[in-house]
């Protein structure tokens, strides 16, 4: 059974165990999947126009700008929390460079058509927030041991959420939005 941020059952519990007993394979296993996520960022972004990547299908659907745009901010927000460093959104000044009319540290929960409709941007904007966002995550995770991994990071969950638990939910998460961009991406004329 998965329930939203966080894993049960098998998964949960094998991730944490294949971490003590080989950390190298958990780092590697870790690095090629957020690598896998940069790697969908940058073709969806190829040649990528703000009118297509504003384009919504219906008026309650999301665009491929807010696809990318909230992927990253998710990642950067529970990936950071788990590393206990700010946030690349606010760090770096990429909140300033998007100049969105939204909430300084929105990431897109719960937002309305019309919160979606203000998520703008050009290709290179997001693909470099994404990457900045994915060279933090990959600095983390370089350095992630068999403990940081099994830490409780959110108590708000039955049972309470595990970093490695947390970062699996990172990575389904943007895998889906992701996919759900490329889909976009493939159905525009």
């Amino acid at each position: 059974m998965i329930v939203v941020g966080t894993v049960t059952g098998r998964f949960a519990s094998s991730v944490e165990a294949m971490a003590a007993a080989d950390s190298d394979a958990v780092r590697e296993l870790l690095r090629d999947a957020f690598t896998r996520l940069i790697e969908h960022v940058d073709d969806l972004t190829d040649g990528l126009t703000e009118e297509v990547s504003s384009y919504r299908p219906t008026p309650q659907a999301n665009s491929i700008a807010w696809l990318i745009w909230h992927s990253a901010r998710c990642q950067d927000l529970q990936l950071c929390d788990i590393a206990g460093i700010e946030q690349v959104w606010t760090r770096d000044g990429w909140k300033d460079r998007f100049g969105l009319d939204l909430p300084g540290n929105d990431i897109g929960y719960g937002h309305s058509p019309q919160d979606v409709a203000k998520v703008h941007a050009p290709a290179d904007l997001l693909a470099g927030y994404y990457l900045a966002v994915h060279k933090v995550t990959l600095a983390y995770i370089a350095g992630v041991t068999a403990e940081d991994l099994g830490r409780i990071v959110d108590t708000r969950w039955d049972p309470p959420v595990t970093a490695s638990a947390r970062l699996v939910s990172i990575i389904d998460d943007c895998a889906q939005h992701l996919g759900q961009a490329a889909y976009l991406r493939g159905i525009i004329p």
